[in-house]
């Protein structure tokens, strides 16, 4: 399943910045409907791997709630302004966060990442 900013131009054609490479879940069947020559970088998430449906793209409430999930982290590996533009965007399409989704990636990434130490 692909994730990332490849999946928003997928739901969001007028998603204006350029995908560098696809981002596709590690274990994941999908269809190569992407140009060859594209980077693909497989990632690793047995909560995103849960998720794989009849579709290639992750669905926009599930990317929005994944960046958000993520976006505690992004400071340190100096993505803040990407997560929250790509956040902003896929908010102002009117995608909503999934509180359990959120909930089990959080604390997938405190596994990955280490503990997140800011206040609630």
């Amino acid at each position: 399943m692909i994730i990332g900013s490849t999946a928003i131009k997928y739901w969001y054609p007028d998603f204006p910045r350029e995908p560098k490479d696809i981002d596709i879940v590690k274990g994941s069947i999908f269809t190569d409907f992407f140009p060859v020559g594209h980077k693909r970088e497989y990632l690793e998430n047995p909560v995103l791997l849960k998720l794989c449906k009849d579709n290639d793209c992750l669905y926009p409430d599930e990317l929005y709630t994944l960046k958000v999930s993520h976006s505690f982290w992004s400071l340190e590996n100096n993505s803040w302004d990407k997560h929250m533009w790509d956040i902003q965007f896929l908010k102002d399409k009117g995608c909503e966060l999934i509180p359990e989704l959120f909930n089990e990636l959080y604390q997938y990434w405190n596994t990955i990442h280490g503990e997140n130490k800011r206040s609630n």
